[in-house]
């Protein structure tokens, strides 16, 4: 095997101090690119491993224009065959959302702790304190008559 493989040996060159290595530019190259990769696939086993289903309801369970609380998720159908989920959690204080109803011809979710209202079909605000909509599953999929609200 050639040079360029072995490891760093100390330098004899006194100005370098004891104990100190030299390292050819190459090894430091492939030690700085392997060190990105481990990073980039890291990140990416990060990133795919804390999806998975939270809530699952067959698609009959949840009327048109309506919604309906499964675990801690908002399962709504605004229009026919289209489906969002929210988190249950207020954006304002983080109370649990734990009320759907009709209010001024629209499908409501209402958090108890301080009273804010929100749409389910948008997720936005309708009344009371919070100033953020409610947040979104980041998926949610239709299989074989079921919602699966994947987060």
């Amino acid at each position: 095997m050639s040079s360029q493989f072995s490891n760093p040996q100390p330098t004899s060159d006194s100005a370098a101090g004891a104990g100190q290595f030299s390292c050819s530019r190459r090894s430091l190259l492939r030690g700085a690119a392997l060190a990105t990769a481990a990073t980039a696939a890291g990140a990416l086993l990060a990133a795919c491993a804390g999806e998975e289903t939270v809530a699952k309801a067959a698609t009959t369970d949840i009327p048109v224009g309506g919604a309906k609380i499964i675990d801690n998720w908002i399962i709504a159908q605004p229009e026919k065959d289209k489906f969002t989920a929210y988190s249950t959690e207020c954006p304002h204080a983080r109370g649990r959302i734990d009320k759907i109803a009709e209010q001024d011809g629209m499908t409501v979710a209402i958090c108890p702790k301080h009273g804010s209202v929100f749409d389910t079909a948008t997720g936005d605000v309708v009344d009371g304190p919070s100033r953020d909509p409610m947040a979104l599953a980041r998926d949610v999929q239709v299989n074989e008559g079921a919602v699966e609200v994947i987060n």
